[in-house]
């Protein structure tokens, strides 16, 4: 993942490897000893970026990835009307998506597993937010488990926002069993699913299968996707909205 992108956050880490913050730490600590990266605030990078003339670090592969993710979750907002039932999966992704949502002041019933999107939906005052419970997964945000799944099992919502670890092959997967469990039970519990996945995440199949592409009514991107994924998306008739953002842009406050 370093080697595609040159930076990372644990955060990104953690949801592409499907490994807990304090896994990745460690990780990232032994690589730093062998001096394959370096670490840097949140995360590592494969080489020190160069400071600019003023002594300011430049936007980095990093700060694209969150440009992307902001852009991404800005298009998904627009399909999410007043009065809808909404599910939130957990996602970092899906979570800009919330805080467009949230500050829209849009009337809707949000439920998220992930107590970080919950965080961000509860300083909404016209967000009605359920949050099902579950045993929280080490290093994570997410909540698993019971009373959760049976929840989700009872649920007819509206609307559902997915995130993804990767696709690959015109299907969705995830590295943890537990992940593509959950993934799947959003997906029976909603009428229409929608997928938020970045661009780079396109690639190499993962652990489990979690359903086919053109099971989600809409799939959202940016706009760095690589031609080739573009093209075999087409082929497969998978419903693909792109979402434009600027790569030079700084990443939001």
């Amino acid at each position: 993942m370093l080697t595609e992108q040159g930076v990372a956050t644990l955060h990104q880490l953690s949801e592409r490897l499907g490994a807990s913050f304090s896994t990745v730490r460690r990780d990232l600590d032994e690589l730093e000893k062998r001096g394959l990266v370096a670490r840097t605030h949140g995360g590592a990078q494969l080489g020190a970026p160069p400071a600019t003339s003023a002594g300011r670090q430049p936007v980095t592969q990093s700060a694209e990835i969150q440009s992307a993710k902001e852009a991404i979750g800005r298009l998904a907002a627009t399909h999410i009307e007043d009065g809808q039932s909404v599910i939130f999966d957990s996602s970092t992704t899906v979570l800009e998506a919330a805080r467009v949502i949230a500050a829209s002041r849009l009337r809707i019933t949000a439920v998220t597993n992930n107590i970080q999107i919950a965080a961000v939906l509860a300083e909404s005052e016209t967000v009605r937010l359920i949050v099902p419970g579950g045993s929280r997964r080490p290093g994570t945000y997410v909540l698993s488990g019971e009373p959760g799944d049976s929840f989700f099992g009872r649920l007819h919502a509206d609307v559902a926002l997915l995130g993804a670890q990767n696709a690959s092959n015109g299907r969705l997967t995830d590295s943890r069993i537990e992940g593509a469990s959950a993934k799947r039970l959003i997906l029976a519990a909603v009428r229409t699913p929608i997928l938020l996945i970045d661009s780079w995440k396109f690639g190499g199949p993962g652990f489990c299968d979690v359903a086919a592409l053109t099971d989600f009514a809409v799939v959202m991107t940016d706009s760095g996707l690589q031609d080739e994924a573009r093209r075999d998306l087409e082929r497969r008739t998978v419903n693909v909205r792109i979402a434009d953002f600027n790569p030079g842009s700084a990443p939001r406050s």
